[in-house]
């Protein structure tokens, strides 16, 4: 059966945990005013001559559409994925902001700044501290983790 453009071929099982997150993180940016249609689960992210992307969340720079950009990005949020080819590649790319959510761990990295293959700053928070986001359009989305579910 053919996938719709941009979507994850397999996404494969999700989690519970990851699902809530997801869907926590999405209330959070809609709460300070971002609009649903910047908001991406699951879809499929372009970098030319590498590797699509398919973060758990996206948020997407005003006005974009299909077929979706690193250009387009003005954060990834992933929820316990963080190998360093990610890191690296959304860094060389020049998404603005990657954060991690770690449910095993209970705490999230937030990585901005890229500069070459890294970012040049990291914040790391324990659940239940809020992450502000500050994304490079000017919005700022404040993402509380006090209710965050934790995997064991």
């Amino acid at each position: 059966m053919p996938q719709s453009k941009g979507l994850r071929a397999d996404p494969g099982p999700r989690g519970d945990v990851q699902s809530w997150t997801i869907l926590d993180v999405q209330m959070a940016a809609m709460t300070a005013g971002i609009d649903k249609s910047r908001l991406l689960s699951d879809v499929l992210i372009q970098f030319p001559g590498e590797p699509p992307r398919v973060p758990d969340v996206t948020i997407l720079e005003e006005g974009t559409a299909e077929p979706y950009s690193y250009e387009d990005a003005l954060a990834a949020i992933e929820i316990a994925s963080a190998p360093e080819v990610k890191v690296r590649q959304y860094a060389r790319f020049g998404v603005p902001s990657y954060l991690i959510i770690d449910p095993f761990l209970g705490k999230c990295t937030l990585l901005t700044r890229p500069k070459g293959d890294t970012y040049a700053s990291r914040d790391d928070y324990a659940y239940g501290e809020t992450i502000t986001l500050r994304l490079t359009d000017g919005s700022t989305v404040d993402i509380p983790t006090n209710q965050f579910k934790r995997k064991s």
